[in-house]
């Protein structure tokens, strides 16, 4: 299937961050009060009590290496290190933990090698997950008695900015049986998660979710020339160039085009066709399938049509009347495909691309025969147009035909945490306070200054009148803040270009970048060019986006994860089956395209629909998705008022 999810955005124009986790080590001199008994290991806890330390900060004691098992199914590849790494030494002196060893899967299943692990005796000290997961993991852990509880009295004295950092509902996230046995980072960039963060912030390091496309971040794009004759106000290519030069800012909103309504829109696509033109002497149509399933055509070209955006095909939550549905069982996805059928016969839409692969849509967009394409399939063509010696260009084609009101925009969430570090007892109990002080220590604002510019010791920048800085290193400053890589070799940038962390396949930009208080690649007000106010918005797919202070960015409704494919109904027997027999009930769907006039479409569309509800009980499912979201509704509107 064919969606695109908004995992939490990197940034082009950022740096590989996280340095230093490789040096130093210390081992916490402290015990804990509360003693872990020798009969009973299984009742025991790490606990906020130390030796008597004062509250004004933690000072570990012992150098304390530490080993790693990313839970992820790839294995990893170590990386080179700088000639000197500034952020890491700094790191390993402050909290005396070293990184000794940190590995993966194998290539296999995190069950198979936990088993393999304990069957060795060779378990790691952290358990690292990734992609929000964490708490089955941690249960799975807590019941062969394998990790600490992490008590929220404990958090606070040793892991405070932590504490501070995470709301309490990502909190409530991690918590098996309402305990803790794992520390949550990454954090979505988001203002449900802090809301003190600025629209710049969120503009620069994430894609701001906007009322506009079907799904922020994939767009729908449309040949400049054609766009000009239709719309003479519209923007081309180079005229749309040369703003993003002048205002060097997202400008989202200056692209989105005077079509209202769906009749606005069903007229342009006719216009299109009305014009008659031709590449060679192949027709240029106003769209074509992708050679995937149904989503292009029902769940972004229709949803944008019709005015349903946001909602798939394959399930949602009908907020008003607070229930699951599903868009087959919908008649707004009938009117959608019904439109498209005819649009087909009329050869607006390539009827050929009904049979087409990803290769031969790609061949056609790259030859100019289809005016308006998606850019999450079609790539970024405008290269390689150039490159070929066309002489048009793809630009947004954002347009503004009203959500209906049986479809609300949303929000899904809460927002969350992206990785997971869970304490494992191979950790003594009194090494626990110095680990959590690790990881706090990479949660504050001295850490993310040093991370990024060095120590003010090191004396590598200067300070600027203008509240800006500058490195004193021409190169370093070419390099780092002008991100001219030519300018010098990573391995001389003292670690503040480097991610001295194994990386999977070796590859920057790896599954781990350290722990991170925001996830995605260099999401810092630190960053040098967020810091420096110098981030760049000078190429279209950069420029393209909509700032997150944008009328079309807000008015949201909050709901819980609503997608069949969540996690929250995967354990559904229906939801499985949904999932498993997809080609058996989505395909008659696609057929109904191909018929040859409305009554034959509106014969295939209603088999297709008999077709689905033999294969799916799709009623029973809906009912049991349902007693899972209401409760997660309710929750989730609480959240969003926090």
């Amino acid at each position: 299937m064919q969606r695109h999810l908004s995992r939490w955005l990197s940034l082009s124009i950022v740096l590989i961050m996280v340095v230093g986790i490789m040096a130093g080590c210390t081992e916490n001199k402290e015990k804990t009060a509360v003693e872990q008994s020798p009969t009973d290991s299984s009742t025991a806890h790490a606990t906020a009590e130390g030796s008597g330390k004062e509250e004004t900060g933690y000072v570990p004691g012992k150098e304390l290496e530490l080993t790693i098992w990313n839970t992820q199914g790839t294995d990893v590849k170590a990386v080179e290190k700088p000639k000197e790494d500034i952020p890491g030494d700094w790191l390993a002196n402050k909290t005396k933990v070293k990184i000794k060893e940190f590995y993966g899967n194998g290539g296999g299943q995190w069950d198979a090698k936990l088993t393999t692990l304990v069957a060795s005796g060779n378990l790691p000290n952290l358990v690292l997950t990734q992609a929000g997961q964490g708490p089955a993991q941690h249960a799975k852990l807590h019941e062969g008695d394998l990790n600490w509880e992490l008590t929220p009295e404990m958090i606070q004295k040793y892991a405070p900015d932590v504490w501070k950092s995470v709301p309490p509902f990502v909190w409530d996230s991690i918590k098996v049986d309402g305990k803790i046995y794992g520390i949550p980072f990454g954090l979505a960039v988001d203002k449900e998660i802090d809301p003190s963060l600025s629209d710049d912030f969120v503009t620069a390091f994430t894609t701001p979710k906007e009322r506009i496309t079907s799904n922020s971040g994939s767009t729908l794009m449309v040949r400049d020339d054609i766009l000009k004759r239709l719309i003479p106000s519209a923007l081309n290519y180079e005229e749309i160039m040369k703003l993003v030069k002048e205002k060097n800012a997202p400008i989202g909103d200056s692209f989105v085009l005077p079509i209202k309504s769906t009749d606005e829109y069903v007229k342009f696509m006719y216009d299109i066709k009305a014009l008659n033109l031709k590449e060679g002497n192949k027709p240029v149509y106003a769209t074509g399938y992708d050679g995937g399933d149904n989503w292009f055509a029902l769940s972004v070209l229709g949803a944008e049509m019709l005015g349903y955006k946001g909602y798939y095909y394959t399930g949602w939550l009908d907020i008003q009347k607070k229930k699951m549905g599903f868009g087959y069982l919908d008649s707004v996805f009938k009117e959608a495909a019904k439109i498209q059928n005819k649009m087909i016969n009329d050869r607006v839409i390539d009827p050929e691309s009904l049979v087409h692969n990803a290769e031969k849509y790609k061949e056609k967009v790259l030859n100019g025969q289809y005016a308006i394409i998606w850019n999450a399939t079609a790539g970024d063509v405008n290269p390689l147009l150039e490159k070929a010696g066309k002489t048009f260009r793809y630009v947004p084609f954002y347009t503004q035909v009203p959500q209906r009101a049986e479809f609300p925009s949303y929000k899904e969430g809460p927002p969350s945490f992206f990785s997971a570090l869970s304490l494992l007892k191979t950790l003594k109990e009194d090494e626990v306070p110095q680990v959590l002080n690790w990881i706090n220590t990479m949660f504050t604002d001295e850490w993310e200054d040093i991370k990024f510019w060095g120590t003010k010791e090191a004396g590598l920048y200067e300070e600027l009148p203008d509240g800006k800085r500058k490195f004193k290193d021409e190169n370093m400053q070419k390099f780092l803040v002008d991100l001219d890589m030519t300018a010098m070799d990573w391995k001389d940038a003292k670690g503040l270009n480097f991610d001295n962390l194994p990386l999977i396949g070796g590859s920057p930009g790896g599954y781990w970048q350290g722990v991170v208080k925001w996830n995605g690649v260099g999401v810092s007000k630190y960053n040098p060019q967020f810091f420096n106010k110098s981030i760049q918005y000078n190429t279209l797919n950069a420029a393209m986006k909509f700032p997150s202070s944008s009328p079309w960015a807000n008015g949201f409704t909050p709901v819980p994860n609503v997608q069949s494919w969540s996690a929250e109904y995967a354990n559904l027997p229906e939801v499985q089956k949904l999932w498993s027999t997809r080609a058996t009930w989505d395909d008659p769907f696609k057929v109904s395209l191909t018929a040859k006039n409305e009554e034959e479409f509106s014969k295939k569309w209603d088999a297709a629909i008999a077709n689905f509800r033999k294969t799916i009980d799709v009623d029973k499912m809906l009912d049991e998705q349902t007693q899972i979201a209401l409760p997660l509704l309710e929750k989730r509107a609480a959240q969003a008022n926090q």
